[in-house]
């Protein structure tokens, strides 16, 4: 009897063994002949995530992570996969979902998807924005902190009971200190709240960005306080929906979340797309790695990337990039207005703002910290803006996002 269950738990590691062994056939055999240009999803991977004159130890790291993100991205029959992960996760009513990328995936009672943030001590970042200012001050200029929103709510549990998040914890703590170093901020979430906004009408279900028209609206907050305290002269129109085009796009788009998950979990979000419908004439300059592109033309042509958005495009293409972004610096310049020059440090929540932005003042110029290798402060001094923006969400504390010396 028991040589017979000895016998048959082998049969079965024979047959388990067999079985994951073809499977790695089937998923390689794919992965190599499904028509992916790997090499080229490589290369753009590693030249997003590894930036030029990293130590060579730290380029091999970067390559490594690199490959490994790009096997994983272009698994043969991944998004199959993951909709039967999604599926199985769905029948099981299951609300906590484990991921290698975010840790844990939770949904909330909004039926949105999203993470929570670890807490940070906020006192290296502190220290960063002092330095900046301190070298600000010394030329004239002035710095403004704009407080992004997180996906969590603050006086909202959608958690499990036994999971905290930080991130406004966080960014709270980082504006009392803000505020105690003489730093002048806009808190963004206190608009957001003031309005009754529901998390579904500020951030996208499968993603943790804010909608377009969420991001729209927190503009007349920001052009007001450019226009109060930073003698700006932006024209209320910019910041008046009745002034542009309002597209929407249903069903039209699944956030970085959602692809973790699948849209059978997660659902699929609608993408609305807000243009100007007045007369606009742009030169946009994006720079990267010492390579400049320009275009030229409307906001329609110039500003918003409109590949991102083109009929047949799979469901999980980053629509939110049609607002021009992940790029190192990009510089706005506006024929039609005369007037104002606003430098913005941003992640990407800054997208849809300064393309926004740009609508009111003559020059927007936007650097990301995480591809931009040089001095914030010597940018500055180059090209004297009337105000430096740092624009961040609240998940922007504890790594390199207030990196603003030169690398």
């Amino acid at each position: 009897m028991k040589f017979k269950m000895l016998f048959q738990t082998h049969k079965i590691e024979k047959i388990t063994t067999i079985a994951f062994l073809i499977a790695i056939f089937v998923m390689t055999y794919g992965l190599l002949f499904s028509g992916h240009n790997i090499t080229g999803d490589f290369l753009m991977d590693y030249r997003n995530t590894v930036k030029p004159g990293t130590p060579i130890i730290d380029r091999v790291t970067g390559a490594i992570g690199s490959l490994e993100r790009t096997i994983n991205n272009d698994t043969y029959k991944k998004d199959d996969l993951v909709e039967l992960y999604g599926l199985t996760q769905k029948t099981l009513d299951k609300n906590v979902i484990s991921d290698p990328a975010y840790g844990q995936i939770y949904k909330t009672s909004f039926n949105q998807i999203t993470y929570a943030v670890k807490k940070q001590d906020v006192n290296p970042e502190l220290r960063s924005m002092k330095k900046l200012k301190k070298g600000l001050d010394e030329i004239g200029i002035p710095l403004l902190y704009i407080q992004a929103p997180f996906k969590l709510p603050e006086n909202e549990q959608q958690l499990p009971a036994n999971v905290r998040d930080y991130a406004n914890d966080n960014a709270d703590r980082f504006l009392a200190g803000l505020d105690k170093e003489g730093i002048n901020t806009l808190d963004l979430r206190k608009i957001f709240a003031s309005n009754g906004m529901t998390q579904n009408e500020i951030f996208f279900n499968t993603d943790h960005h804010w909608t377009i028209d969420s991001a729209f609206y927190a503009m007349k907050s920001i052009t007001g306080t450019l226009n109060a305290n930073y003698s700006f002269h932006i024209n209320e129109k910019y910041a008046d929906i009745s002034n542009f085009n309002r597209k929407v796009y249903k069903d039209y788009y699944i956030g970085s979340m959602g692809r973790r998950v699948g849209k059978t979990y997660g659902g699929v979000d609608d993408f609305t797309l807000i243009t100007p419908n007045f007369d606009t004439d742009y030169t946009v300059y994006e720079r990267d790695y010492g390579g400049e592109k320009i275009y030229e033309g409307s906001f329609q042509k110039a500003v918003l990337t409109n590949d991102y958005l083109k009929p047949g495009t799979p469901l999980d293409t980053n629509r939110y990039a049609v607002y021009h972004g992940d790029n190192a610096e990009l510089e706005f310049v506006n024929h039609n207005i005369k007037g104002g020059k606003v430098l913005m440090v941003k992640d990407s929540f800054g997208l849809p703002i300064y393309c926004f932005l740009s609508l009111g003042v003559h020059e927007v110029r936007a650097l990301d910290v995480r591809l931009y290798t040089g001095s914030v402060l010597e940018y500055a001094k180059a090209n004297k803006p009337d105000v430096v923006v740092i624009l961040y969400n609240a998940d922007c504390f504890g790594g390199n996002m207030f990196d603003f010396d030169e690398k």
